[in-house]
């Protein structure tokens, strides 16, 4: 049948432009799957990889995570900091934290926003620690901007492949 034929070339095709992601956390696997490419934020900017990249190490920041997968889906994640590694066609993402777009509240994203902003403001107080409130607002904001800016069907961009592609 002509069709099959098809299909397996297809399906070769498929192969040769994914590659392995795995986005692991403390807690749980977040997701793990074949990709045709993967967006995050890494330290010093955003990073784009795609099938045959090579191999690396990067700390990572948090923020907005991107997965196309080999089937045509997008998955959409917030990760906290931690480690990627790009090695023999494979992602393994090491993080703090990594939450599914489907897995976040809204509401209790803007509360924390609210608290940070306000832990912020009042500075003088001896008790607020900085880095910690600032830390707490990053990550509040990255989960709303996941959910308001990043919602599906607004995430048509592709990356730049760093290798020149």
């Amino acid at each position: 049948c002509p069709r099959q034929g098809r299909g397996t070339e297809a399906d070769r095709l498929i192969m040769e432009k994914s590659f392995h992601v795995e986005f692991i956390t403390p807690d749980k696997s977040v997701f793990e799957g074949e990709a045709t490419s993967v967006v995050l934020q890494a330290e010093g900017g955003s990073l784009g990889i795609r099938a045959g990249h090579a191999p690396m190490v990067a700390t990572l920041e948090v923020g907005a995570a991107r997965v196309d997968t080999a089937d045509g889906e997008q998955v959409v994640m917030m990760i906290g900091d931690g480690f990627l590694e790009v090695r023999d066609n494979q992602v393994k993402v090491l993080a703090e934290l990594g939450e599914l777009r489907d897995e976040i509240d809204l509401a209790r994203a803007e509360e924390a926003e609210r608290r940070a902003l306000a832990r912020l403001k009042d500075r003088a107080g001896a008790e607020v620690d900085f880095n910690r409130a600032k830390a707490s607002l990053t990550r509040a904001m990255t989960r709303i901007k996941i959910l308001r800016d990043l919602a599906p069907g607004r995430l048509q961009g592709k990356p730049r492949d760093p290798r020149g592609g």
